[in-house]
């Protein structure tokens, strides 16, 4: 099977590794050359989705089916009138991302239909979070300690109408993807969220160290969502546990990162081939299985020498990957790596324990504090 994959940063870059595990064959088209996702990809085209050049037009009419992998408005909306255009499959519910885009419309369907979610300003107790309500995943995240904060950021904002003030929760934050068209969603293996210190997701570890019932309530409030959106494709919901029980964060109706990549190391599933099916085939033709490993997906920087972990941001930096296997002992590899050794990279291991990953981790975190 043949993907034309629209966007090669971070979702293309996801999207790109998960149709090489999978075997299909990915051209991705962005007009930037020098995007991650470029390094990894079976065919690359240059071209602009929004000006219809001849290039991409022939790359996506060669595809079995279209996955936009980015949250560009004038791209998306490109990439939707071309499909209906030549009747092109669309991996992508534009219906439903109208909804999950906008943290407004997304929070009033939680309160309407009684799924736990945090409260909004002034209800609930300092500290609280502030966040863009049409932005995604830790973009323009502030915390603030007081209600004295809150307010003087409220006095202060020329748009207080576009952002969202919800009460801090703490706890472990976990994700869970969805797939599927009306009457036939599955979930898949919950993932943890490990987060750095500007709210990013620096680190993805699957599974995680939840019980059976609260792992089967998060895959119920996944499916209730996206019947409620209507969803056909793919979307993910993120949750806290406050300790009294999973509050959704948010829903993206698209094709996130991360995730995906360490839900296929540990239980085997690969989301793209899943939405394939379903987009091409219109039904599941494989059944859901789980190797039941563990997995760890991690970014790493080294500048100047030093080596740390950061978040996803630091990726959206980085030019074309190369996938280098084995680098330092890391099972998975994927590397913008400079002629001075610096570098930035996606590591990904996976063990048949939790303790033999760590053990594996720690491992390549030394060796990679340690190169020359």
């Amino acid at each position: 099977m043949k993907v034309a994959i629209i966007g090669g940063k971070l979702q293309g870059t996801e999207a790109v590794y998960l149709a090489s595990a999978c075997g299909f064959e990915s051209i991705l088209i962005d007009r930037d050359p020098s995007v991650p996702a470029a390094g990894l990809c079976d065919r690359f085209v240059c071209g602009d989705v929004v000006a219809e050049e001849d290039a991409v037009i022939s790359a996506m009419m060669e595809a079995d089916f279209v996955l936009p992998a980015n949250e560009n408005d004038a791209v998306l909306d490109a990439v939707c009138r071309i499909c209906a255009q030549r009747g092109l499959p669309l991996a992508f519910d534009p219906a439903a991302y109208e909804i999950s885009k906008s943290k407004r419309k997304s929070d009033q369907l939680f309160f309407e239909h009684d799924i736990p979610a945090p409260r909004y300003y002034p209800d609930g107790r300092a500290p609280y979070i502030i966040k863009p309500s049409g932005a995604s995943g830790s973009c323009g995240v502030t915390y603030a300690e007081s209600t004295a904060e809150v307010e003087c950021f409220l006095t202060r904002c020329p748009d207080p109408e576009n952002w969202i003030i919800q009460e801090y929760l703490s706890g472990p934050s976990y994700s869970i993807e969805v797939i599927g068209v009306p009457g036939n969603y599955r979930t898949y293996a919950v993932t943890q969220i490990h987060m750095d210190a500007v709210y990013d997701c620096c680190k993805v570890t699957c599974p995680c160290q939840i019980t059976k019932a609260q792992e089967a309530r998060f895959s119920a409030i996944g499916k209730k969502l996206a019947a409620l959106v209507n969803l056909h494709g793919i979307m993910d919901v993120e949750v806290i546990d406050d300790g009294e029980d999973f509050k959704v964060l948010e829903i993206d109706a698209r094709i996130p990162s991360q995730t995906p990549i360490a839900v296929l190391h540990a239980s085997g599933m690969n989301e793209l081939s899943e939405l394939g099916d379903v987009i091409v085939n219109g039904r599941f033709t494989v059944p859901q299985c789980n190797l039941g490993r563990y997995s760890a997906y991690e970014h790493y920087l080294r500048m100047a020498g030093a080596v740390c972990q950061e978040g996803e941001h630091m990726m959206a930096q980085a030019g074309p990957l190369r996938r280098l296997d084995g680098f330092c002992g890391s099972q998975v590899c994927l590397l913008d790596l400079k002629e001075n050794g610096d570098f930035r990279g996606i590591f990904v291991n996976c063990a048949d324990s939790a303790e033999d990953l760590e053990v594996q981790r720690e491992a390549v975190l030394q060796k990679l504090k340690t190169l020359p």
